[in-house]
């Protein structure tokens, strides 16, 4: 285990459960993702990386859809889909020194691209609207997290992680007066593996 206290490069791939958080929450449920990582260490305790990977969250059809009041007038909407998201970020972080157990903190930027797919009706007073988003847009986003790595043997680790994704606030639909379908912040739990190499065969 003693490779883990030296610097060299490697790859990493993690399964994620995706948690939407913040004032938007509610609008969807549940998520499911991946993430794929290329590194190279700087330095023994510093590592640079870029992230790539696909994360989907559908809309929580039990809130969202149902009857609603706009302006005084009744309402009815009824939709489906969800939004998909593949992340491209470049992460720095800093890994503790030492063989064994290594912990490290991370923080990524860069960009996420969304394809929006939202598809049904929304009805206010006799007014039938429907509705059929199907669209792409990227969004600039921030993230900070942390993880652990459990050595397995000499090149490779098991990796638990989790992540605070800020992306900038969208509105994906707008119905009525003051209703609207918008993205929320997400926090992603993940575990996967990590495979570590040495630096000209150290």
């Amino acid at each position: 285990m003693s490779s883990f206290g030296q610097h060299g490069f490697g790859t990493e791939v993690n399964g994620n459960i995706v948690l939407p958080i913040g004032k938007n929450a509610d609008n969807f449920s549940l998520g499911l993702g991946g993430l794929v990582g290329f590194y190279y260490d700087l330095t023994e305790n510093f590592r640079l990386a870029l992230v790539l990977g696909y994360m989907r969250v559908s809309i929580n059809e039990d809130k969202i859809n149902g009857d609603f009041n706009s302006g005084g007038q009744p309402g009815n909407i009824n939709v489906t889909g969800g939004v998909g998201a593949i992340p491209a970020m470049l992460s720095l972080r800093l890994v503790s020194p030492g063989s064994g157990i290594r912990f490290y903190g991370l923080v990524e930027g860069g960009l996420y691209t969304s394809r929006i797919n939202i598809k049904g009706t929304y009805t206010i007073g006799s007014q039938v609207t429907n509705v059929n988003i199907s669209e792409f847009r990227s969004e600039p986003a921030i993230i900070f997290g942390g993880g652990i790595l459990f050595p397995l043997n000499k090149e490779l680790s098991l990796d638990v992680n989790i992540r605070y994704h800020w992306i900038r606030d969208s509105q994906y639909l707008s119905y009525g007066s003051g209703n609207s379908i918008a993205n929320s912040k997400l926090l992603s739990l993940g575990i996967g593996a990590n495979w570590f190499f040495l630096l000209n065969g150290e």
